[in-house]
């Protein structure tokens, strides 16, 4: 049996924000360092063999901080959140205003939208889901640092149908989801291990 290790990065500057983007790449803020440092201690007696992490600088720098191991890093394109396309470092009421046609859209097939120079949630999960399953989880722990998105598509993707529970996860700024693959039945560990902040 091995195990799903997947970390969330830290809060970024645009998360602060509260803009919308995917493949924007700002660094963390402050409080993201010590986010990664929480999760650094909650994984100290986690043994993993490899790790894998977005290149997006919010990510990248989540895993050097939690890597106990200190093994080498493999970034992944596959790993970059959703591109948000037109969207990317908007606000809410700037997208509502700028392009409402694109919102409405959005808001009605946000599966299937592309964000007209982006890409789709389902094009997302398919790149996604596609890099998970080339990993070999025999008897192996891999850690993997990515986004929101990417890990909403991962857990949809195994724990309910396709997408139908995309928006039924909620993992926090580095917080920590364990899948355990046994025999390739995967089994749902936790979603934001040692970390009640948002919870309760």
């Amino acid at each position: 049996m091995g195990k799903l290790i997947l970390v969330r990065h830290g809060e970024s500057e645009l998360n602060k924000a509260n803009l919308f983007f995917g493949q924007l790449d700002p660094e963390l803020t402050e409080e993201g360092v010590k986010q990664a440092y929480k999760a650094k201690e909650i994984l100290k007696d986690a043994e993993y063999s490899t790790i894998y992490t977005s290149p997006l600088k919010r990510a990248s720098k989540t895993a050097k901080i939690i890597n106990n191991d200190r093994l080498e890093i493999n970034k992944k394109d596959n790993l970059k959140e959703l591109n948000f396309g037109i969207l990317e470092g908007l606000g809410y009421e700037e997208i509502l205003k700028k392009y409402p046609v694109a919102a409405k859209e959005w808001e009605d097939n946000w599966k299937t939208y592309n964000y007209e120079t982006g890409e789709s949630v389902e094009e997302l999960q398919n790149r996604v889901i596609n890099f998970i399953e080339s990993l070999d989880f025999e008897n192996k722990n891999i850690v993997v640092v990515c986004h929101f998105g990417v890990i909403n598509c991962i857990l949809s993707h195994y724990f309910s149908k396709k997408l139908e529970g995309y928006w039924k996860f909620s993992p926090n700024y580095a917080g920590i989801s364990v899948i355990e693959f046994a025999n390739g039945f995967p089994i749902l560990k936790g979603i934001n291990i040692g970390d009640i902040h948002g919870i309760i």
